[in-house]
């Protein structure tokens, strides 16, 4: 039923309408928004006088010594504080979204992705109660980005698995890194409501991340999507399909 009422929803009008009670100063939305999902604020950097709206509660900053970064610089770090949803191997130019639906990847990124061929890949699914933003799992130079306009539905899993191209129908920014040894691309999906997705650079300028820097946030959502140029990367025994995974601990390392 929940899956059904949310394909109804023009997702355009529906973001306005979010956006306007998120941007409100109502504090007894925060409280709700708290309760519902069981936040601890105190995990969070709160400015003087508190959060002034929901939409900033929803993009709190953690603490550095709350998530303090896996001090092996050999690993790279979770882009986000999600849910691994999936994990896998590209082949074809697919990869996994949800068990038993597929996803191009190249329809996903929409550029080549030969390099990616036979590399592997992470499916992150942010839930609400999780920090938003996006951080550089390593150091790293930004080659790519593009901002793929699109709609804003819903990414949580029975709504995927009942609509698989999701992914690629979704308001999402592509975004390419070359660390020196090895490249990865980072696609941020947007979802419903305000579903917004800003970064910390222009698109086409030149942009060094540094590891555990803040690339970028979502505005409520949503999904990081994140490959692996094959042969250079291998994902971390602790951040396979199905574990949670909070900011600063490692998803990846380098192989050599």
């Amino acid at each position: 039923m929940k899956v059904f009422l949310v394909s109804l929803i023009p997702s355009r009008l529906c973001g306005k309408i979010f956006r306007y009670f998120a941007t409100r100063r109502w504090r007894f939305l925060i409280r709700r928004f708290k309760s519902a999902y069981a936040i601890d604020e105190s995990l969070a950097v709160v400015p003087e006088g508190g959060f002034p709206t929901l939409l900033d509660f929803f993009l709190r900053e953690p603490k550095p010594e709350a998530r303090p970064l896996d001090p092996d610089a050999n690993k790279l770090l979770t882009p986000t504080e999600s849910l691994v949803s999936q994990t896998g191997t590209v082949s074809s130019d697919e990869f996994m979204v949800v068990k038993g639906e597929a996803c191009r990847l190249t329809d996903l990124v929409k550029k080549d992705c030969s390099a990616y061929e036979g590399g592997l890949y992470a499916v992150l699914y942010l839930s609400p109660a999780d920090f938003h933003r996006i951080y550089a799992p390593t150091d790293a130079r930004l080659v790519y980005s593009k901002l793929e306009p699109g709609a804003k539905k819903p990414v949580f899993p029975s709504y995927v698995k009942k609509h698989p191209d999701v992914f690629v129908t979704n308001q999402r920014v592509v975004m390419e890194f070359d660390t020196g040894r090895g490249r990865f691309l980072m696609c941020a999906v947007g979802a419903l409501n305000v579903g917004n997705i800003t970064t910390r650079f222009k698109e086409g300028e030149p942009f060094e991340a540094k590891r555990g820097m803040e690339v970028a946030a979502f505005e409520f959502g949503s999904t990081v999507v994140i490959a692996f140029e094959k042969g250079r990367f291998a994902i971390e025994p602790g951040a396979q399909s199905g574990s949670k995974i909070r900011l600063g601990e490692p998803l990846a390392r380098f192989l050599a």
